[in-house]
């Protein structure tokens, strides 16, 4: 590239930073960085008089020439280079500090070029600066700078541009480690005792930081971190108790506080979970052991909700999940050899666990805690059970019983949703924190069961009745019930396990059933017939072998249908329908006589409608034929007579159009389930009546022509006509036999003006279940090369274009 025009430069510079304009000059400038010329236009960058922009692009196109192109110095300007990046940091010592930093980072990357020529860079670096050699510049300006400079080593050395291999590379920067731990750790001791004013905060928590740096890209021997995380401890103290102990202070940490806390536990989680820390059980287990001596006085002070000081306890807690996570090896040691010292340890640590599992208040609201700890309680259970040995599996799981025991009782608190007098405190974003809190309680209650078996059933069914009798003493009291919350968290809780359950069991589950069957939901919040719903789908498989609990169980469903909740009792109906159809034969004409005026009343969703239109199908394929053809003429007719006006009035609106998807899809979920061919044990084999479907198909495929023939350029309409009868030939297989020639037409006749994937779906359904029949075998090689013709059509027409 051409010698750069300084003061071109220094205009794009400013339009880059000072306009919209960035993307026009961007791709120039990034250009100008890259070329050979930048090593001596970024120094006059960086002259004084220059604007602030301008002296930041100077440091940073420095900066990135040191990373990248290092080759391009000779060595005989080694000594230069590093004088003037001296000298220009000494000059912008006093600021600005937006250039000053990537002055440092500059200052960086070169020492990491030279630790082989330079071996003492770091050493006299931190002498320089440490020592107050710079006149003119404050012991708080060196430090800062001195600090910055040491933090960026690690980093550059992860991303520099270099001919030595990374890992040589890391091992001299790795080194020198040792060297930046005492130097910090000793400025830390020594402004430990004196008075905090913001400038030590500023420089604390740099510091602090510097560590977090090396720790986090180099780490440190976990034997020898041992002073460090002692100093590191107490800065977090010292951050923490100043405000509670102050009795005319509101007990809130202050920013500066907060930040230097955070800052010294998050080191502290990068000490304890560095890679090799497993091989030092010994240091793991004292540095621990440090972490609980100190900071349990903090977690209790604030086990409270809306507690003032959330964010530090939330990184205590973050650090106690990690420690004990990455040392699961601990509680081989505890139970399993017997050493006392280790059991102490964790117990106190679990123990430490749980409270942060059980904070006390709503999440996300009133607490943030409690979310930490999921996947904790996940691998707890896991490191068990893959134990190897039986006998050590079973002992730890006797020992691990409680804890999830305990877990679960916690788990009914805390799954509580908010009443009607703190609903208000939460955003639609809480509320969605919220649910996917519930979800994950949900999936470690299984965890839970895991561990517990039955057990878990008497924790939940105690809870169950305390929550009854809290809500029969309240509704006896008063109209409207707002004690709730705890009966409807029991039974999600309830709901969460039923995947597990086993079929046969008959002491508890009888009694859940009651209980949902004699709740009064007109006097509570419709949330809770919501879950009740949701948990009377789960339980099917149950119903299956229990169906004497059938008749409750479809009533509350009933009752579903005329509520707020009736989303949640379309999708009960459609899971009990579908694993216990043959058990509900008692109850098929009066759900057929409830989802009737359920669709008729207009007050269900669409969507709704549609999935009701399953349990209808499966309830209707247990009548007679007479009683089949009846209800198909009021539940069905309706949608073929809306359909049939559409079409005959031509009309291509888009509300005409979400009514013809509407009315074929709720077809489409009938075809899916009404099938009188049934596999009941208790009835002779006969002959079977015509398939219902079949009739239907038979006197309404004109129609879906029709409907191929309006609606060929809506590909929504076309996909929900192909669905219905996909599940028409799914439902009915060789039985669709005699209407597969009006399939055939029904499809070309769709190849011939838009050939569309839901098409060519349903020709490939009717294809692979016919090609063996001798007797259409001809017809399916026609609608094959019918297929594959329109397709060469639509090839060569994509690739003339």
């Amino acid at each position: 590239m051409e010698q750069v025009d300084l003061t071109r430069l220094e205009q794009a510079i400013e339009i880059f930073y000072r306009s919209n304009q960035q993307a026009q000059v961007h791709e120039w400038l990034t250009k100008v960085q890259n070329s050979s010329s930048a090593w001596s236009f970024s120094w006059q960058l960086l002259q004084p008089g220059k604007s602030q922009e301008v002296q930041f692009f100077g440091a940073v196109t420095l900066h990135s020439k040191l990373l990248k192109y290092w080759s391009e110095v000779p060595k005989e300007n080694y000594e230069e280079l590093k004088q003037k990046l001296l000298e220009t940091i000494v000059t912008f010592a006093n600021g600005p500090k937006i250039v000053l930093n990537r002055l440092c980072i500059a200052l960086s990357a070169y020492i990491v070029h030279m630790l082989s020529e330079w071996p003492t860079a770091i050493e006299d670096i931190i002498s320089t600066f440490q020592q107050q050699q710079i006149p003119n510049v404050s012991a708080e300006i060196q430090l800062w700078i001195m600090i910055e400079i040491l933090q960026g080593i690690p980093e550059e050395t992860n991303i520099i541009f270099t001919s030595v291999k990374r890992a040589t590379l890391r091992a001299e920067v790795t080194k020198r480690s040792p060297l930046i731990m005492k130097t910090t750790e000793e400025y830390m001791n020594l402004q430990f005792n004196k008075p905090w004013t913001p400038e030590v905060f500023t420089n604390m928590t740099r510091t602090v930081k510097c560590i977090e740096i090396w720790m986090r890209h180099i780490g440190y021997p976990l034997e020898h971190c041992y002073s460090i995380a002692d100093i590191l401890l107490k800065i977090t103290n010292k951050c923490y108790w100043p405000c509670m102990q102050n009795p005319d202070s509101d007990c809130c940490m202050s920013a500066e506080e907060n930040e230097l806390a955070e800052t010294s536990l998050k080191t502290l989680f990068l000490i304890i979970i560095q890679p090799d820390a497993i091989n030092f059980p010994k240091a793991a287990f004292v540095l621990i052991k440090m972490f609980l001596d100190s900071l349990c006085d903090i977690t209790k002070s604030e086990w409270k909700e809306e507690n003032n000081n959330e964010d530090i306890v939330v990184n205590i807690y973050t650090l106690f999940v990690s420690s004990i996570e990455r040392h699961a090896h601990f509680l081989q040691k505890a139970i399993l050899y017997n050493e006392p010292e280790y059991l102490d340890l964790y117990n106190r640590l679990v123990n430490q666990i749980l409270m942060c599992s059980d904070k006390p208040g709503i999440y996300p609201v009133e607490e943030s805690c409690s979310n930490l700890a999921m996947d904790f309680w996940y691998l707890l259970q896991d490191e068990v059970f893959s134990m190897q040995n039986t006998e050590e599996k079973l002992k730890c799981w006797e020992y691990i019983k409680p804890l999830y025991a305990h877990l679960t009782r916690i788990f009914i608190r805390k799954a509580q949703q908010p009443d009607e007098l703190t609903v208000d405190k939460f955003t639609s974003d809480d509320l969605e924190s919220f649910r996917c809190y519930r979800q994950d309680i949900s999936d470690t209650l299984m965890y839970c069961y895991d561990v517990l078996h039955g057990d878990i059933l008497m924790i939940l069914i105690g809870a169950l009745q305390e929550a009854v009798v809290e809500v029969q003493n309240e509704c006896q009291k008063k109209p409207k019930c707002t004690s709730w919350t705890q009966l409807e968290a029991v039974i999600y809780c309830f709901h969460a396990i039923a995947e597990h359950i086993d079929n046969s069991e008959k002491v508890y589950l009888p009694k859940l059933i009651q209980v949902l069957a004699e709740i009064p939901y007109d006097k509570m919040d419709s949330k809770i017939l919501g879950t009740a719903l949701e948990a009377v789908g789960a339980y099917c498989m149950w119903f299956k072998e229990n169906p004497t609990y059938l008749g409750p169980a479809i009533e509350l469903l009933v009752k579903g249908l005329g509520s707020p909740m009736s989303t949640q009792a379309t999708l009960g109906f459609k899971e009990i329908s579908r694993d216990c159809q043959i058990q509900m034969k008692p109850f098929a004409q009066p759900i057929l006589n409830a989802c009737q005026s359920a669709i008729g009343s207009g007050s269900l969703k669409n969507s709704d409608c549609i999935r009701l239109m399953f349990t209808v199908g499966k309830m209707m394929s247990l009548l007679n034929a007479e009683e089949i053809t009846s209800y198909l003429d009021v539940v069905v007719g309706p949608c073929f007579e809306e359909l049939q006006t559409i079409c005959q009035s031509g009309n291509r609106t888009p509300s005409a159009r979400i009514r013809t998807v509407y009315r074929l899809n709720m077809i489409s979920t009938l075809f899916s389930s009404l099938n009188i061919d049934l596999e009941d044990d208790d009835c002779p084999e006969i002959q079977q009546p015509v398939q219902p479907v079949l009739i239907v198909m038979q006197k309404t495929m004109p129609i879906f022509r029709q409907i191929a023939e309006i609606w060929f350029t809506e590909v929504e309409v076309l996909e929900a006509s192909c669905s219905s009868l996909k599940h028409a030939i799914v439902n009915l297989q060789l039985d669709f036999k005699p209407m597969l020639l009006d399939l055939a037409y029904f499809i070309v006749a769709i190849f011939q003006v838009r050939c569309c994937p839901p098409s060519l779906d349903l020709a490939k359904t009717a294809i692979i279940l016919f090609y063996k029949d001798a007797s259409v075998n001809s017809m399916m090689q026609q609608l094959l090369v019918e297929f594959a013709t329109h397709s060469f059509k639509l090839f060569d027409v994509s690739l003339f274009y």
